[in-house]
């Protein structure tokens, strides 16, 4: 019975960092104003290591279509500046003026937001479809355990009904992340 705890832990461990792991995807796209969280991780070549953003500068957002970009250390603009060029990949082209980098986002066209839900919802799906990976593997450990004798078969259709469960409450919370940068895109 040891395994079945060890197969729970893993599920649980496993199901958590992949909506885990889809959130912070969908921080990172843009849903009209400045989002300071999904501009702290773009990596930055500084002191000859590759580091997040906001181990290098300040970050803030004046207004909803500005961000500031300012380098603890000066000698850093221009990797700063290069970072976010690479990362924003052209929507957005940095501008250097007194030692700080400024970000001027545009207003997000229709369209714009048409692809991105699109792309969120392509994006849901892939997670989604994880989730449904890791409950295969599970099912099959369990019902592994069942033929080689270690679980009784009314433990193993409690098990699977369990993980059937679980599988079901991740894929909601996804589907939450989902529907709520969703409604924040259509705006």
């Amino acid at each position: 019975m040891a395994d079945l705890a060890q197969i729970w832990s893993d599920v649980d461990t496993d199901m958590q960092l992949a909506v885990e792991a889809f959130k912070e995807e969908a921080q990172k796209m843009r849903a009209g104003s400045v989002n300071v969280d999904a501009l702290k991780n773009v990596q930055v070549t500084a002191y000859g290591a590759t580091m997040p953003l906001y181990q290098v500068a300040t970050i803030s957002a004046p207004s909803a279509a500005t961000a500031v970009i300012t380098p603890w250390d000066k000698g850093n603009v221009k990797n700063v500046a290069d970072a976010l060029q690479a990362d924003l990949k052209g929507e957005v082209t940095p501008t250097v003026k007194d030692d700080a980098i400024y970000l001027n986002f545009p207003p997000l066209t229709q369209e714009k937001k048409e692809e991105y839900t699109k792309m969120l919802k392509d994006r849901s799906e892939n997670f989604r479809q994880g989730l449904r990976d890791i409950r295969q593997t599970a099912k099959t450990k369990i019902e592994e355990m069942k033929k080689d004798g270690e679980l009784p078969e009314d433990a193993m259709f409690k098990a699977l009904e369990d993980l059937d469960e679980t599988t079901k409450k991740f894929t909601e919370q996804i589907n939450e992340v989902y529907e709520k940068k969703k409604e924040l895109l259509l705006k």
